[in-house]
């Protein structure tokens, strides 16, 4: 079976993993991100950033890698109050993006998660697994991506290319 989807191993991106009560994460990213998404597994956007509320006082903040320097003056992680954790994380993930028609059928190849729309819609990010993997699992436009830890990217890289031979 021949499958119209566009798989690409995306290039390295800011993370900063943010843990902390709601209230006070609110507070601290509202001057420069704006409302966070407070309800758990789900995603809002902010240009090109991505705030992933992925567990209990857990979020994580995906941004491209050019902004890492920026969203490091504006996290400040070092001098952010002490009942907040904030880790760089950038290059601890390799993301996948699968987009086109039949992005589905690959991820449910990949992934025994639930994801019709419905159920897992725009707005809903979470962890599960993929390839028997942990993934941090999104939807994006026309598609769905996902994170692995960096240390499997070359294998998963070659599980998705298996997926789509004849």
């Amino acid at each position: 079976m021949s499958y119209n989807v566009k798989i690409v191993r995306e290039d390295l991106s800011a993370l900063f993993d943010l843990k902390g009560e709601k209230s006070e994460m609110r507070e601290y990213l509202q001057n420069f991100y704006g409302p966070i998404p407070l309800a758990p597994n789900t995603c809002n956007s902010n240009g090109a950033w991505k705030l992933m509320y992925v567990g209990p006082k857990h979020w994580i903040l995906k941004a491209p890698i050019d902004d890492e320097d920026k969203l490091v003056s504006l996290l400040r992680p070092d001098d952010a109050p002490k009942s907040l954790s904030i880790v760089l994380i950038s290059d601890t993930l390799t993301f996948f993006s699968l987009s086109g028609e039949d992005a589905s059928d690959i991820m449910s190849i990949a992934t025994s998660m639930d994801l019709n729309p419905g159920i897992f819609g725009d707005d809903n990010a979470t962890f599960s697994e993929v390839f028997g993997l942990k993934a941090l699992i999104s939807r994006e436009e026309n598609g769905f991506q996902f994170a692995v830890d960096q240390s499997f990217g070359n294998m998963v890289s070659d599980y998705l290319e298996r997926t789509l031979a004849n």
